[in-house]
């Protein structure tokens, strides 16, 4: 049973990587409409507002079941490998990164830029963390 629970962690990391490359996607949509006056596709908007606090909220939940996974299953110190440091500090910047795009929707359109670069780096660090994450799979 321990086996498939370590599992567990990475299959939600992979879930939520994934559902996090269409938040950005339909992010940088919006990025495009907004400099080039481009019609972005049509919901990307919506999409972008329904999907982003969810895969936020997965990230949260992929890092806590990554630290109790370490910890109760592969009896592993918190933190103790450069996966699990990424994986927290990427899943700090996503929340950082939903908290500007709240400030966004409220009317401070001037964080537009920063918001899309965040979201850019912490997807980087995201797959980046999962990569490393490979090498801990049993």
């Amino acid at each position: 049973m321990n086996a498939l629970l370590v599992y567990g962690h990475p299959a939600l990391a992979t879930v939520t990587l994934l559902l996090a490359w269409f938040v950005f996607r339909a992010g940088f949509h919006q990025r495009i409409q907004r400099l080039r006056r481009v019609t972005a596709p049509p919901g990307s908007l919506a999409r972008h507002l329904k999907l982003g606090p969810l895969s936020v909220a997965l990230f949260v939940a992929s890092a806590i079941g990554g630290l109790g996974s370490a910890v109760f299953l592969r009896d592993m110190k918190p933190l103790a490998t450069f996966h699990g440091i990424l994986g927290i500090v990427s899943t700090l910047v996503f929340v950082g990164l939903w908290l500007l795009g709240r400030q966004l929707t409220s009317g401070k359109k001037h964080l537009a830029n920063t918001h899309g670069v965040l979201g850019l780096l912490s997807l980087f660090a995201a797959g980046l963390t999962g990569v490393l994450g490979i090498s801990l799979l049993p």
